[in-house]
């Protein structure tokens, strides 16, 4: 790559797949032409973890440890080791964590906005040490599934602001369309694609279509996505987490439940803890080998030393592990369980299928006009995955020299590549919006204004609401403006903002209308979706005597 010689009109960006287990960062190498991984700590694959500890200098302090080593830390200390960040992106939960005796509170931004600081410092000094790039980035492109909430999307934002970058440089682009610009440039040719990207947390089916425009560079169209927000990798690791619970109450004549810390059972908080992370990388492990393998074994000795050493040393087969139907609720609530109660690996592939058909259905597809399928995302490396969309496409999936792990970051460096050097020619994404958006009205009904599929123009997709709200009562001088996402659309025309896939966005109220009879006072709504589909709504009284009041919601949460 050598020196930077080229005057960047945008300054430097680096490329992120902020993953719910690992994250990937990437870089285009403007001397190749490529985008090519970075290396955080020897490994293009970096584990998404954070464990605090104290400063031995100042017990007020606390001092951070990624990735690897933080993964590894969270065996002996669980309680201040933080896993699987992504998946509290969108809750207002916070995240609780023991240094010590002292407990200490974070909002799940300012822990994903650590591991983010993290990899922008690194990958900072691999350019500037080993591609000789002075500077650091100044911005980027972080991907996020693509049925993702918009409070999803707000937050991951705020993360990347927090972790350094500039705020005016924080670009939001949907995994699958990453993910289809790495294909694509590698595959110069008209079609039409599956994007099936099964990740650590989440699913997404997505339907492309590719053109070769005249200049030869693939122009990608985004005809239709589905996906699920809670069904990733994550879920399959439990399934062999279900199998080694078992064995371990049988064991233990099922007298110890590690998933209570209040039982009486001799076993204490800590170790129980210590108990859960090892059972839960023990899987993961697991999952990984058997993809490869037709058979794995479990070791775990000693896996709990109280009351009384209990050694765990078991084998599992890969038929075993597919038609293992989930029992134990393990740590999941009791809405998440109802879910996966009784499921299979294959079962769980199944509803990703089934993800594959809704996006089908709205791209109006049949199976037969799909010309390619490209799997994305670590999940999709489990063996029955491709034995599934072999026999529903009656295809093999595209057999990339990219690895499924790598591919989504590597597309976000495409992306970088375009916004750093704009007058340069490359991949078009045809940007469209996601879900419906619209407002409650009366009667609590769904006033769609943005429709799902909308091409979105470099500057923004405006769309002002067909009709304007009126006021429901005399002389009122306020209204409600509430904002809502539908992220399960359906053909209905009466649609509820208390039904199911309903999510709430904002909720705010425009003062100022001047009083008059019912319905006399009119107020307009225009909503504005950017490219990374994030939404801006401005509300406008139209008053007969000329007092407008306008109000924009930028700020949704």
């Amino acid at each position: 790559m050598g020196t930077l010689g080229l005057d960047l009109e945008r300054g430097l960006f680096l490329g992120i797949d902020f993953g719910t287990t690992n994250s990937v960062v990437s870089i285009y190498n403007f001397k190749d032409g490529e985008a090519q991984a970075i290396p955080i700590e020897g490994s293009n694959i970096f584990p998404t973890a954070i464990q605090f500890e104290a400063d031995p200098d100042d017990e007020r302090k606390l001092l951070r440890i990624f990735g690897f080593q933080a993964k590894e830390a969270a065996v002996i200390y669980p309680q201040s080791t933080v896993l699987s960040i992504k998946r509290f992106l969108g809750l207002d939960d916070e995240i609780k964590i023991n240094v010590g005796e002292n407990e200490y509170n974070f909002r799940p931004t300012q822990i994903a906005g650590e591991i983010l600081g993290y990899l922008k410092q690194r990958a900072d000094e691999y350019v500037q040490e080993e591609l000789n790039i002075a500077g650091e980035f100044s911005g980027c492109v972080i991907t996020v599934p693509a049925n993702s909430t918009d409070k999803q999307k707000k937050m991951t934002k705020e993360a990347a602001i927090l972790a350094g970058f500039d705020e005016d440089s924080v670009y939001l682009r949907l995994e699958p369309a990453a993910a289809a610009i790495s294909y694509a440039v590698n595959e110069r040719k008209n079609k039409k694609v599956l994007v099936y990207d099964f990740g650590g947390g989440t699913f997404d089916a997505c339907i492309l279509e590719i053109k070769i425009n005249d200049s030869d560079e693939p122009v990608i169209s985004i005809l239709s996505t589905y996906g699920d927000n809670n069904l990733g990798g994550n879920d399959i690791d439990k399934i062999i987490v279900d199998m080694i619970y078992e064995e371990f109450k049988k064991l233990t004549n099922n007298e110890i439940d590690l998933f209570d810390n209040e039982a009486d059972d001799g076993v204490s908080k800590r170790q129980k803890k210590i108990a859960l992370v090892r059972l839960l990388q023990a899987a993961n492990q697991a999952k990984e080998r058997l993809s490869h393998a037709k058979s794995t074994k479990i070791v775990l000795a000693p896996f709990i030393q109280e009351p009384k050493i209990i050694n765990i040393n078991m084998e599992i087969l890969r038929e075993d592990f597919e038609n293992h139907g989930r029992i134990n609720k393990l740590d999941d609530s009791d809405e998440i369980f109802d879910k996966f109660k009784g499921r299979t690996v294959s079962d769980l592939i199944d509803k990703t299928l089934e993800c594959v058909d809704k996006s089908l259905e709205a791209a109006k597809f049949s199976v037969s006009d799909i010309d390619e399928i490209f799997l994305v995302g670590g999940s999709s490396s489990i063996p029955l995955v491709g034995e599934k969309i072999k026999k529903k496409f009656d295809k093999e999936p595209f057999k990339s020299k990219i690895s499924p792990a790598l591919s989504i970051s590597r597309g976000a460096a495409y992306y970088c590549n375009m916004i750093m050097m704009p007058t340069v020619k490359g991949p078009v994404v045809q940007e469209k919006t996601i879900h419906p958006l619209g407002l409650e009205i009366a009667g609590r009904r769904f006033m769609e204004i943005v429709g799902s599929g909308e091409d979105i123009p470099e500057g923004g997709l405006t769309v002002e609401a067909k009709e304007p709200l009126i006021t429901n009562f005399d002389n009122v001088t306020s209204m409600a403006i509430v904002v809502y996402e539908n992220t399960m659309p359906d053909d209905k025309t009466n649609i509820f903002v208390n039904g199911e896939g309903m999510k709430r966005l904002a909720g705010t109220s425009l003062h100022g209308i001047p009083q008059a009879p019912k319905g006399e006072e009119k107020v307009k709504v225009v909503f504005n979706v950017g490219q990374d589909n994030m939404l801006t709504v401005m509300a406008k009284s139209m008053s007969n005597d000329g007092i407008v009041t306008k109000l924009s919601v930028d700020e949704l949460y």
